[in-house]
């Protein structure tokens, strides 16, 4: 179990990586230069591949080669591009090659999102479901712990390291984990047998019964869960930087002790719901957070609240952790090998949708109304997300 939970948060954390990047040090860099909330939304659409990769999701279900590994066929040759275009980011500068950067950016999403979805159906074939809620909260806190890590440290580090020090950095915690995928016996791992070979038919036929069976609420439910807290948390990193918060500290703030209370987060949230269940874990968790956005909103109206900000954000993070640990939860105990990847890769996708929704969206209210009422508004959705969950929780059902 040890190993495969560290298996799980070492792939998660690298693919993490690239999102928190762009997440944090873009808004940051931007901000500085005076660009608008409305602008700074919009660089989300960069991230379209981890929305669009459910086109090619079932590819990964269906094709592999088996001496190698079904899952590893997929997750070694996406690490090795993400390590190639890392290495190719040393030599560009994002003040003279917008363009390019946002090309290879692109590119480097479509690679970490691609190996999501392997990874995903790697979990799925290697987790029994009393090990769904460690493993799920090694997806949550390596992934959380890769955007915190590729956004708040690097963040924080480039000061001293600069452009090509963060990414070689991004390279070497790829590299680190595909060695140690390498020497796995991912036959060993499985607790499924060797995937029968099936038509592109049968592959796609198999995954509509099993997402049609869910039924629109269910759809609805994950798209929510992400929207509301993204639209109170995505204009966080500026909103700091207008209170005069350096690079270097933003990056402590988010990258280190942002980090370690996502993790905490993250394993409470896996031990609730291993004990109770991933509606209980989420509605404990969604309130918390939404208290902490609302708490973030208030106090950023006032003046000399540098500490008391810095503290409600590491709270919103912990509670982050827990949110995504019970979302994961409920995806992963729905799905069914046959089509695992693809069918929670469906799961990951329609919930990624609320946030690709909700962060231009933010940015846009953002600048007409303030920080105040927009957190303040993802807050009070975060709340109801906590009652949607213990309501319709019995609704959604493991497919047969």
């Amino acid at each position: 179990m040890r190993h495969k939970v560290t298996l799980l948060f070492s792939l998660y954390f690298c693919q993490g990586l690239p999102g928190g990047f762009l997440a944090v040090v873009l808004p940051v860099i931007f901000r500085e230069q005076g660009i608008s909330l409305t602008a700074i939304g919009f660089t989300s659409l960069l991230s379209a591949p981890w929305v669009l990769k459910i086109l090619w999701a079932p590819l990964v279900d269906k094709y592999s080669w088996p001496r190698f590994g079904r899952r590893k066929s997929w997750i070694i040759p996406s690490q090795a591009a993400m390590m190639l275009i890392c290495l190719l980011f040393m030599f560009v500068t994002p003040d003279k090659n917008l363009m390019l950067m946002g090309f290879l950016f692109l590119c480097l999403n479509f690679f970490a999102a691609t190996q999501d979805i392997g990874v995903d159906g790697f979990a799925v074939d290697i987790l029994s479901r009393d090990e769904m809620g460690p493993g799920n909260a090694a997806q949550i806190s390596g992934f959380k712990m890769g955007n915190l890590f590729g956004g708040g440290v690097l963040l924080a580090l480039s000061g001293y390291l600069g452009w090509h020090g963060d990414f070689a950095i991004m390279a070497g915690c790829i590299f680190l984990a595909m060695v140690l995928l390498l020497v796995s016996d991912e036959r060993q791992l499985s607790r499924v047998g060797p995937a029968e070979k099936k038509s592109s038919q049968h592959v796609l036929l198999e995954l509509w019964r099993t997402v049609r069976q869910q039924g629109f609420l269910f759809w609805f439910f994950l798209v929510f869960a992400k929207f509301g807290e993204t639209f109170g948390g995505a204009m966080v990193k500026p909103m700091l930087v207008d209170h005069g918060l350096s690079r270097e500290m933003i990056g402590l703030l988010d990258g280190l002790f942002g980090s370690i209370a996502t993790i905490i987060g993250a394993i409470l949230g896996g031990m609730i719901c291993r004990r109770y269940g991933w509606a209980k874990a989420l509605a404990v968790f969604s309130v918390f957070q939404g208290i902490a956005l609302i708490a973030l909103g208030i106090t950023s109206t006032g003046t000399n609240v540098v500490a008391i900000l810095a503290v409600i954000n590491v709270l919103e993070n912990f509670a982050g952790g827990g949110v995504g640990v019970s979302i994961f939860a409920l995806a992963m105990s729905l799905c069914r090998s046959e089509v695992g990847a693809s069918q929670f890769t469906v799961s990951q996708v329609v919930y990624m949708c609320g946030a690709f929704l909700a962060h231009p969206l933010a940015g846009i209210v953002g600048d007409f109304t303030g920080y105040l009422p927009l957190m303040a508004s993802g807050g009070l959705m975060a709340c109801l997300l906590a009652g949607l969950a213990l309501l319709l929780a019995p609704r959604f059902t493991t497919p047969q």
